[in-house]
């Protein structure tokens, strides 16, 4: 259904009241990975996650990574440009993820077009995204409802696409242009006019390989709590970095990596899984698990 132009997503449960969802970190379907999936499948990527992605109400993840066949790459580094095949919208699907965050400096690297592609082969496998749109003009958040429960999702990057010319009129990220290290109107406006009981923020910030989040991360959250967030997490930094209440706010400022191949720096082979239950009231519980990568496969510590 449609209120306002926004896609809300609704879902009814006979037992918890709550709205029940996972988050996790980047998700990379190219380069090591495609070698890992074609040696074991696609499947075997998700096999120690997919149960909790099933049992809950919505899982989230950063796909960083555009979905396309189109050839024509950023003009970047080649190594540093991915795509992957539609067959892992599908895999995605089967695992229980139900939305994919775009606003990263990856989605892009095959240019408009393939973006457009990724958006459209999520949508054709049955699951949405944040954060990405056909044009600047198109709303780029998410509603999901749950019992008349309106949980909202802005996704942001901080970033420009790597190696490409921006363009309005066509498919773009959700970039945050205006910024300048204390206010944005954008994220102002956009929290203001959201119909939601609960608004999460998902950034895509801060400094690849740093353990600690910067200073502009902690004024970024900061600002969008102070503006009406109600949660505050983050990506690309490639490792988990700390997290913070503020005023009673949560922030977790990066899950680190969930499916990646790049293992040189260290703490790029674990991840930070969040399990998160909302009550009507706004009351919020949260799990914390870990897990390790190997080969490109998330495993569970215990």
């Amino acid at each position: 259904m449609s209120v306002s132009g926004i896609a809300v997503h609704c879902y009814r449960s006979k037992k918890n009241k709550s709205i029940e969802l996972t988050i996790v970190g980047d998700i990379m379907l190219s380069r090591g990975v495609d070698s890992y999936i074609k040696k074991s499948g696609y499947d075997h990527l998700y096999e120690n996650m997919k149960d909790i992605f099933l049992e809950d109400d919505l899982t989230i993840v950063n796909l960083e990574c555009p979905i396309t066949e189109y050839s024509r790459g950023a003009n970047k580094a080649s190594r540093f440009v991915f795509k992957a095949s539609a067959d892992n919208a599908k895999a995605m699907k089967k695992a229980g993820i139900d939305l994919c965050d775009l606003a990263n400096n990856h989605t892009m690297d095959y240019r408009s077009e393939g973006l457009k592609d990724t958006m459209d082969e999520l949508a054709r496998a049955g699951i949405s995204y944040v954060g990405a749109g056909e044009n600047d003009g198109e709303d780029m958040s998410y509603i999901f409802e749950k019992d008349g429960f309106r949980l909202g999702i802005l996704a942001y990057s901080i970033f420009p696409p790597e190696g490409f010319v921006y363009n309005s009129d066509k498919a773009n990220i959700n970039y945050l242009l205006d910024y300048d290290g204390n206010k944005s109107d954008k994220i102002k406006t956009e929290l203001e006019n959201m119909k939601a009981d609960f608004k999460i923020v998902y950034f895509h910030w801060g400094i690849e390989y740093e353990r600690f989040a910067s200073k502009m991360q902690k004024n970024l959250a900061r600002y969008a709590i102070d503006n009406g967030a109600d949660f505050v997490v983050g990506a690309h930094p490639h490792v988990i970095q700390e997290s913070e209440v503020y005023k009673d706010k949560y922030i977790y400022y990066s899950l680190g990596n969930c499916i990646f191949d790049k293992q040189i720096q260290r703490g790029t082979d674990e991840g930070l899984m969040l399990r998160i239950s909302i009550d009507k009231k706004n009351n919020v519980n949260i799990e914390e698990r870990k897990f390790k990568i190997n080969k490109g496969q998330p495993v569970m510590m215990e």
